[in-house]
């Protein structure tokens, strides 16, 4: 199985792993030459979770190439058998960190980013192992090109402040901003199991899009 070597704070398996272990033959490492194959758009979605939001979108949107990542292999590997058993020639997943592929990414190469509800690591003394922090960001928008987007969605305040004040000193723009520019609604509904967790948990949700303008 190919999965990270990195340093990691959480679980990397979980209940359905045995049921999914079968799909690890299809895992390979990711290389500089095999991303200058996959053709615009490209898409990244950072931490894929449980991988049926970006294998549902890959399916309904066979004209853009779906690149995400995980640490958890239960949702890499759901995701794999999703393309396999649907023939999706547009979804391309990794058991590994972000940082891990950036480095094999050419520069402004994605046409949008999305980072759906990533772990909180709400206590003050672990918000340091926060996935989308400073330095992520200047790496991420290295990998972006120009008025490419960035999707945020989390279930907490504070965390959803620092990724906007992160991207906006990275000089990115939000058009169109109004109160729903920040709130769940049915129009910027996601439909993720951390999504529908959250609701039922009566969390307020939060989310954004900003442009690269550089």
């Amino acid at each position: 199985m190919f999965e990270s070597k990195d340093k990691y704070f959480g679980r990397k398996k979980g209940k359905s792993f045995a049921r999914l272990e079968q799909f690890q033959r299809f895992l390979f490492p990711p290389t500089k030459e095999f991303f200058k194959k996959i053709k615009k758009p490209r898409v990244l979605e950072i931490g894929i979770g449980d991988g049926e939001k970006i294998s549902a979108d890959a399916k309904l949107h066979p004209d853009i190439n779906y690149i995400g990542c995980d640490i958890f292999a239960d949702g890499v590997l759901r995701a794999i058998r999703n393309s396999k058993e649907n023939s999706l020639r547009n979804l391309f997943v990794f058991h590994l960190n972000i940082q891990e592929i950036l480095p094999l990414v050419p520069i402004k190469y994605f046409d949008g980013i999305r980072i759906f509800f990533p772990d909180p690591w709400p206590k003050t003394k672990h918000k340091k192992r926060r996935t989308f922090n400073r330095e992520l960001v200047k790496a991420l928008s290295a990998k972006l090109r120009k008025n490419g987007y960035i999707h945020f969605a989390t279930d907490h305040a504070d965390y959803f402040l620092d990724a906007l004040v992160l991207l906006q000193d990275q000089d990115y723009r939000m058009d169109n901003i109004s109160p729903n520019s920040w709130k769940y609604n049915d129009f910027n509904a996601l439909d993720t199991k951390f999504e529908k967790k959250a609701l039922d948990k009566n969390h307020k949700l939060f989310y954004f899009s900003v442009l690269k303008n550089y």
